[in-house]
Formats: structure tokens, C-alpha cells, sequence
């Protein structure tokens, strides 16, 4: 793992979809290092578990083009620590949406949103 830089992250929840490897990997471990917990999500469990205990943080096996998976997702990272941050949408899903985003109602936020 990288040296700290400034940890200007400490304290704050980053999830990181694709995580795994490639850009992603890259990107979970400078988040790390910059003081942030780290969620990986990515479809292979094998290296994205991998990642997560790298920089102790937590996996969640996730397929981003199913909206399911996706909230299940972020509620796991909302109810693990209490707050998300940052969020680093990095795995690619070719099936094309057709439906406005809008937080569910657990998220702060987002019941109050129309």
C-alpha cells in the first residue's frame, strides 16, 4: 500500500465499484491511503475480497447493472459505518437505464427528494 499523502480522507466512507483490479485497485488503495475506509464492489469475490482486506476494508459482490445489487450495495456500506462520502463508479454496465436515479428513503436525503 502507498504512503499516506495528507490523509485528507480520515474518517469518511468511499465506495469503490470495480474494485477489484485494474484502475479500480488503483483507486481503492490511494483512497486508503488517504485515510479513507474503503468498500470495494465488484462481480469477482475472489479479487475483490482480496482488495478490500488489503486496505481493511469491506467487499460486497456486486453487479452494477442490477439495481437491486447496486442499493443493496450502498445500504450495506451506509450500515457498516454509519455514512458514505465519496463514491467511485468505476465498473461499466452496457445495459442502458431508463430510469431516473432518486436515493431510497433510508439514505439521508432521500426521502425528502422529489
Amino acid at each position: 500500500m502507498q504512503q499516506p499523502v495528507c490523509r485528507r480522507l480520515e474518517g469518511r466512507v468511499a465506495v469503490v465499484t470495480g474494485g477489484a483490479g485494474g484502475i479500480g485497485l488503483a483507486t481503492v488503495r490511494r483512497l486508503a491511503s488517504e485515510g479513507a475506509t474503503v468498500v470495494v464492489a465488484d462481480v469477482d469475490r475472489e479479487a475483490g475480497t482480496s482488495s478490500a482486506d488489503e486496505v481493511g476494508g469491506l467487499f460486497v459482490g456486486t453487479d452494477v447493472s442490477s439495481d437491486v445489487e447496486v442499493e443493496r450495495l450502498y445500504r450495506a456500506a451506509y450500515d457498516a459505518y454509519g455514512r458514505i462520502d465519496v463514491a467511485f463508479n468505476n465498473a461499466v454496465s452496457h445495459l442502458p437505464t431508463t430510469t431516473p436515479y432518486s436515493p431510497p428513503a433510508w439514505m439521508p436525503g432521500g426521502a425528502s427528494r422529489t
